[in-house]
């Protein structure tokens, strides 16, 4: 990265400025704390964006060779810069969203001394700025597995003397080769499950910042803390959108699945006001009962006389003998009943409990291995290493 004339100096300065004027509304009382933003600007974003792609002039732009003036007020807008793609054109590692970063820094609640683990480097800005926080008597071990940005991460980090911070290549969800836990963990990409080895490598009452695929078309980011039964409960989760992770937790490719190939037979159909939700609560009930019931495909349905098949989201029970299938308009129920009865005990719940938000709703991690029996209120969804459950 080339050194920055005076002018150039400034003109980065004003615009860091506005890029934290324009965070504070993530903030509690609009005001980002002192520390989280005289590490912002001591670490400059452009130094860890040396190449990127302009979604503004749909090209790859090179900071060694392009003036930095025609590029610094997208380098500092409030949104992702894509720095790696893979041969089909999809973004796979991006410097993520300013306002994002400085809330999650935020939550993680990093003290001096602090050792933090991180799954999926990118670019090294995150590791960089939490190598800020936790000092030099901190450390921070950050594993990036797509090995193409690993030097260009490594020299950004070294240009600023931030010796806590190892940055390496490898695959952060095998396990991060240390004998001593960690007091924080954090995840920059979406996973399917989290991995087993994180329940070893965060200490009890550490926090996890873990970015869960929770829906095909949404991740969740969820704040999660370790309790000394070695369970993580969220404190906090809200929807959010991140590159997915690679390597060995890839997340699965959910494909539809016509319903002829269930080999069940329709035995009834129904509206949702047969089953008592009232139209506008529709869309938000839809969106809890595709949650906590795990929903990742969709089931499709010859649609007489048109051209395509309409699609369902469905509630398949583990037996494969009954299953119901819904959109915003109906539910089909095919074989035995009991996945209607399940679906109208939830909606009963769901009621009562005052029709949460998805934010709203409990969540917690336990390894594979733990015995779990839900209540009439919680949920269970089997995620690889990873058993999630969801309480009303």
């Amino acid at each position: 990265m080339k050194d920055l004339s005076e002018p150039e100096a400034q003109l980065v300065a004003e615009h860091q400025a506005n890029l934290l004027f324009s965070a504070e509304r993530f903030f509690e009382r609009g005001r980002i704390p002192k520390a989280i933003r005289r590490a912002f600007l001591k670490t400059p974003r452009h130094s860890f964006a040396p190449k990127f792609y302009s979604s503004q002039k749909r090209e790859w732009i090179d900071l060694s060779k392009a003036p930095i003036k025609e590029h610094i007020a997208e380098i500092y807008s409030d949104h992702p810069l894509c720095i790696y793609r893979d041969a089909n054109g999809r973004s796979l590692s991006t410097v993520s969203q300013p306002s994002l970063v400085l809330y999650m820094l935020d939550l993680l609640e990093l003290e001096q001394g602090h050792r933090i683990i991180e799954l999926g480097g990118g670019s090294g800005w995150n590791a960089a700025l939490m190598g800020r926080l936790v000092g030099d008597s901190g450390y921070v071990k950050s594993i990036e597995i797509i090995e193409e940005l690993v030097a260009a991460a490594q020299s950004s980090i070294a240009a600023m003397g931030l010796s806590q911070v190892d940055f390496c290549a490898g695959d952060a969800s095998l396990s991060a080769e240390t004998s001593e836990p960690f007091d924080r963990g954090v995840f920059t990409a979406s996973a399917w499950e989290l991995p087993s080895c994180f329940f070893s490598q965060i200490k009890d009452d550490g926090l996890l910042l873990f970015v869960l695929k929770a829906q095909p078309h949404y991740d969740l980011l969820c704040l999660l803390k370790k309790t000394e039964s070695g369970v993580f409960t969220s404190d906090l989760h809200f929807p959010c959108s991140f590159v997915p992770v690679t390597g060995s937790q890839t997340i699965p490719e959910q494909s539809p699945r016509p319903i002829s190939e269930t080999g069940l037979a329709l035995a009834s159909e129904l509206t949702w006001d047969s089953i008592k939700i009232p139209a506008p609560s529709i869309p938000q009930f839809l969106e809890f009962l595709k949650l906590v019931y795990d929903c990742q495909h969709t089931y499709l349905l010859p649609n007489h006389g048109q051209d395509f098949d309409e699609e369902f989201w469905g509630v398949l029970d583990p037996s494969g003998k009954s299953l119901v299938i819904f959109n915003e308009d109906r539910l089909l129920a095919y074989g035995e009943e009991e996945c209607l009865i399940q679906v109208r005990r939830a909606a009963k719940r769901w009621q009562k409990a005052g029709c949460p938000e998805i934010e709203d709703l409990k969540l917690s991690f336990h390894a594979s291995a733990a015995t779990l029996a839900p209540n009439n209120d919680q949920w269970l969804a089997q995620r690889g290493e990873t058993t999630l459950l969801w309480s009303l």
